[in-house]
């Protein structure tokens, strides 16, 4: 074997190296934060999938969202993230309170017994006020909480409650306009 062949050998021999090093640190490069995202980020696959599809910055509409808050026993006001009582998806936490608020639960066909019973004293799911059962879901939620807390904590909540807030659209601004609260008394 010539000199020039030995070469060009370990020169293609080096090059092949630092390709498949090049090829290893791309590869690290690309599927890391992929990896993270997949462990950090509770929307995974297929509900990202449909995430992506939804509507961000439509001025055309207005729109109405809540923020869960508690009340400590030691006075002090505090977000509670809803997610984190119950395990479930972002959205979905918020389509079951919005469904709450407009008591969808009184329109299906075949209700439960106690909102049959409601219904009749009121009169009809027409005259029943918005979020008839959010005071349920606010105790279902604050009693998830307190339990997570120990008995002597000042992190306990006394009370919690919901606010809905209303963006009227047309600019990114003005989104924070009060429209009611449901407060439970834990």
């Amino acid at each position: 074997m010539s000199i020039i062949s030995k070469l060009t050998n370990s020169w293609a021999q080096a090059d092949e190296k630092r390709l498949r090093i090049k090829y290893a640190i791309l590869t690290v490069a690309l599927f890391l934060p992929l990896f993270w995202a997949f462990l950090a980020v509770r929307n995974v696959y297929p509900v990202t999938a449909w995430n992506v599809m939804m509507a961000g910055g439509d001025l055309d509409r207005g729109r109405s969202y809540c923020i869960l808050r508690g009340e400590t026993v030691s006075g002090e006001t505090i977000d509670v993230a809803a997610i984190q009582l119950t395990n479930a998806l972002y959205s979905r936490n918020w389509t079951m309170v919005n469904a709450t608020i407009d008591n969808q639960a009184f329109k299906l066909q075949s209700i439960h017994p106690q909102n049959e019973e409601m219904l009749r004293q009121f009169g009809g799911v027409e005259h029943l006020p918005p979020g008839a059962r959010i005071p349920d879901l606010l105790q279902a939620w604050g009693d998830i909480y307190n339990k997570r807390e120990p008995a002597s904590s000042p992190k306990r909540l006394k009370a919690i409650r919901l606010d809905m807030y209303r963006w009227e659209s047309g600019r990114y601004a003005d989104y924070d306009k009060f429209v009611e609260s449901w407060r439970k008394e834990l």
